[in-house]
């Protein structure tokens, strides 16, 4: 049932065109009304109409051309009304507006489909209806709309009337730039190169003599380190003319263009390309590349190159992807390469070796390598010796050591990113913490203590440091270290937790990495630390959630002090929807979980709801309670599928309850259980498995019950219920 109106008329538009085209008017006119009635003249725009469909291509250009004077008659005027509707007036061909302004070919949409398939019944009238044409191109030469003028410029090419076509292209100067986003004035040249061959004399010369002095003004607008375009659209057009019939003066005209714009031809548009942006040198390439021509490769690079438009070639970083693929390859080969760049190269190539290489390495290579990187690139190696230390902790010596205690003191980031807003900056807060020099250099030194007590004595000052920070993203980053250094000194640990929470903005709590702190010292020292718990309970937005999932873990563990709310109806809804997950994730604290399921706030019904995907789990007398409680309570109705889930992915036998639940969940979707276009499709497929499962395991009354159940998903149209009953057979 993934259906739409266009797939209504699927069969329709072969085997009765003329009747679809009627309906297709009918249906755009009636939404046009509706988008009216809101203020609005474009009902794609307004909503009224939705501009995706699988069947809407084929439906329309079955109809244009099945039908092309039922197809035009229908939906030309409707075009000619949107398109109206959204042009802002002005006169800058260059600056179109409006719903088909900017044409692709193959453009994807209900309304992409509509212009396409007008155009191809438009030109199919020309040739087989002239008189129907004609009466087309009256309701369209008259616009200054950009869209129509097009239309006029696409049946004109194909309508056998030269002279009246040029008159028209000759009328407005923006009718020489009519065609497509790839190749804005095909059209145009399509027109000249199709009429030029049979006009008179003197529209040609009329038409020539435009032509020769038509310098769009964009063309007069050079960028700096660009190529001049003056010239180019009067060769795009001029070339149009019927060699045979070009004057003298055009022909010397387009030599001098063909001379100014060596191996460039006008072309046709094209559909949408995609593609990589690729490394300058080849994979093949590279791998038979001696050094010397690797220095000239990476020296020519780092140089601007000129714009290649297709297929796109990268620069220094694509390259520097190819030389560590290299690096990766053959580590002790660029390892040494390495120390042959200096201070002019590029920092991404040096970068990419250390990177590619520090896992073949061992400690004092890599130390020789990343105090020559240090050496090289100052602060600018910090995102890359951090990250490699990260990944490989035992190659971290005490001759490291310097250039990660520089590391903390960098001056970047100088400031927070931006303040704390009403959702909060937790990953805000994280990100940009990872993305600076003094947070990197703290999940650094967490990866080092998490590795070992090794260098302990070296780096404490240094978590002390950095959870002292003045800017929040590297301390949230410190709270990583922190938590490392619990493993060593708790006691210096816990002092300097609460120099890190102790900062006057509340976000200090919301990242994951001061929640999994937070935890810690409140299972540690709960008595100690239980305020700031309460603190982060009243914070903003995702702090206060963030807190709501810590409270829940100590309520779990334990640990709550008497001061701290002892039940979730003491949370605000904000703290509820933390809890609601935790809880949902520990399915063997389920007696938290049944209030949330009538909880006032949705988001704390949705979080609690997650729960019952795990709801077998649990004993079978507590699954029973747990799963009626979920369908008496405000969740059920949006969140069954987590049931319908359970249900289906059960391994043992399912209990009594199952069947109640089975009732419940095909009485309250009903049909949507077989509706394609919704996730109740795939409830329905959970069901069916469900309830054969049921009855196969079930006695005469249950069974009885089930295949009522069955009925319902067969009336439903339940998605794989055919083929599970075939199997059952």
């Amino acid at each position: 049932m993934n259906s739409d109106f266009w797939s209504l008329l699927y069969g329709l538009a072969e085997t009765a065109p003329a009747p679809a085209a009627r309906l297709v008017g009918a249906y755009l006119w009636r939404h046009l009304a509706r988008a009216r009635a809101d203020d609005s003249g474009d009902p794609f725009e307004s909503g009224h109409l939705s501009t995706h469909s699988q069947f809407a291509d084929t439906v329309l250009s079955r109809i244009a051309e099945a039908e092309p004077e039922a197809y035009v008659s229908q939906v030309l005027p409707f075009v000619i009304d949107v398109a109206t509707a959204g042009s802002t007036g002005g006169t800058d061909a260059y600056a179109p507006s409006g719903r088909w302004a900017h044409r692709l070919v193959g453009g994807h949409g209900v309304d992409a489909a509509l212009l396409t398939a007008l155009d191809t019944a438009l030109r199919s009238l020309a040739a087989n209806s002239p008189a129907a044409a004609a009466d087309a191109l009256q309701q369209l030469t008259p616009s200054p709309v950009q869209e129509l003028r097009f239309l006029a410029c696409r049946v004109y090419a194909v309508m056998n009337q030269a002279d009246e076509a040029i008159a028209w292209l000759l009328n407005d100067e923006r009718n020489l730039r009519l065609g497509w986003l790839s190749s804005a004035r095909w059209a145009s040249r399509e027109l000249i190169e199709a009429t030029t061959p049979h006009c008179s004399d003197e529209t040609l010369e009329r038409l020539t003599a435009m032509l020769l002095d038509y310098y769009p003004a964009w063309e007069h607008r050079r960028q700096k380190g660009q190529h001049s375009a003056w010239g180019w659209s009067q060769y795009e057009l001029l070339s149009a003319i019927c060699p045979s019939r070009r004057s003298d003066a055009g022909c010397r005209r387009l030599a001098e263009w063909e001379r100014k714009f060596p191996g460039q031809v006008p072309s046709p548009p094209t559909p949408i390309q995609t593609g990589f942006v690729g490394s300058p040198i080849s994979d093949h390439a590279a791998r038979h590349m001696t050094n010397e021509q690797w220095h000239r490769a990476l020296n020519m690079y780092a140089k601007p190159q000129a714009e290649r438009f297709w297929p796109p070639q990268g620069g220094v970083h694509e390259l520097a992807q190819t030389l560590g693929s290299r690096a990766e390859q053959e580590p002790e080969r660029f390892t040494d390469f390495a120390f042959t760049l200096g201070p002019d190269a590029p920092a991404t190539y040096l970068c990419a070796i250390v990177g590619a290489v520090t896992p073949h390495l061992d400690a004092d290579r890599w130390e020789q390598l990343a105090l020559h990187t240090h050496q090289i690139l100052g602060p600018a190696a910090a995102p890359t010796i951090c990250r490699a230390l990260q990944s490989a902790p035992q190659n971290f010596t005490a001759a490291s050591l310097p250039a990660l205690d520089s590391y903390t003191t960098d001056p970047h980031p100088e400031q927070d990113i931006r303040d704390a807003d009403a959702e909060g900056t937790r990953t805000d807060l994280l990100t940009a913490g990872m993305n600076a020099t003094r947070g990197q250099a703290a999940l650094t030194v967490a990866a080092l203590l998490f590795h070992g007590s090794e260098h302990l004595h070296a780096l404490t000052p240094l978590v002390t440091r950095l959870a002292n920070d003045s800017v929040l993203a590297v301390r949230v980053c410190a709270a990583q270290a922190v938590l490392a250094l619990m493993k060593h000194d708790p006691q210096i640990a816990l002092d300097t937790t609460e120099q890190l929470l102790n900062h006057q903005d509340a976000n200090a709590y919301n990242a994951s990495t001061t929640q999994r702190l937070l935890i810690n010292i409140l299972v540690r020292e709960p008595s100690r630390f239980a305020a700031h718990l309460a603190r982060a309970l009243q914070g903003p937005g995702d702090t206060a959630e963030l807190a709501g999932q810590s409270w829940a873990v100590a309520t779990i563990q334990g640990c709550l002090t008497p001061d701290l709310p002892n039940s979730t109806d003491e949370l605000n809804a904000l703290a509820r929807r933390g809890a609601a997950s935790v809880f949902a994730d520990n399915i063997d604290h389920y007696p938290h979980l049944v209030p949330l399921f009538n909880d006032d706030d949705a988001d704390v019904r949705k979080n609690a709801s997650q729960g019952m995907r795990q709801v077998f789990d649990l004993f079978p007398a507590q699954a029973d309670e747990l799963v009626r409680a979920f369908l008496d309570g405000k969740a059920f109705p949006d969140h069954l599928e987590h049931l319908a889930f359970a249900l289906y992915d059960h391994a043992g036998p399912l209990p009594t309850v199952a069947i109640d639940a089975c009732e419940r969940i095909v009485q309250h979707a009903g049909r949507e259980l077989g509706d394609l276009r919704t996730h109740r499709a795939a409830d329905g497929h959970h069901l069916v498995s469900a309830v054969l499962r049921l009855y196969r395991q079930s006695r005469q009354a249950e069974r009885i019950r089930c295949l009522d159940v069955i009925d319902r998903l067969s009336q439903a149209g339940a998605y794989g219920l055919t083929a599970a009953l075939e199997n059952e057979r």
